[in-house]
């Protein structure tokens, strides 16, 4: 008897806890947006993302012309480390060296001004997305909107995809 009484407590528990979670789940309103294709499909981003490869190609001009000159001097080097004297050699050897270390850090110093670039023109991007996405949430009384990617969001319906809706209201206020 005791028993029976247990059951029926837990199945009436468990009623209870099934019913108030279905009722829950009832007002709850998802979205997702990928805010990746968001950059890469709005107007700004696809604006940052012609200016970011302007500057790559202006840099990558700018150093092309310092390759060639290395290039050249190790050419100049294996040409001529068998006629030249030892002096000459180790100097010309010395001098390439040299160009070598100061493309390379030419180099970095470039990848690091690009990816402060990107992360400048992205983060920009990025924070008034979220004010958009905060706006369309508030506005449609969503309950929560999440990001659409392969890390968060393992399965979500194409009817709670806001990316195009953000895209064209982003678009639309810029």
């Amino acid at each position: 008897m005791k028993q029976v009484v247990i059951r029926v407590g837990v199945a009436v528990a468990l009623g209870l806890f099934l019913s108030t979670a279905v009722a829950a789940a009832a007002e709850l309103k998802l979205g997702v947006v990928d805010l990746q294709r968001a950059l890469n499909e709005s107007k700004a981003g696809r604006q940052a993302k012609e200016q970011f490869k302007v500057e790559f190609e202006r840099l990558q001009e700018s150093l092309k012309s310092e390759k060639d000159e290395l290039d050249r001097l190790k050419n100049e080097l294996e040409k001529k480390s068998l006629v030249l004297k030892e002096d000459q050699r180790q100097s010309l050897a010395d001098e390439f060296e040299r160009k070598r270390r100061g493309l390379r850090r030419k180099l970095e110093d470039s990848d690091a001004d690009l990816r402060k670039k990107d992360s400048e023109l992205t983060g920009k991007i990025l924070r008034r997305l979220a004010v958009v996405i905060q706006e369309i949430g508030s506005r449609d009384d969503y309950t929560v909107i999440l990001e659409n990617s392969a890390s968060s969001v393992l399965y979500g319906s194409e009817s709670i995809d806001l990316t195009a809706e953000v895209i064209k209201t982003f678009d639309d206020k810029n």
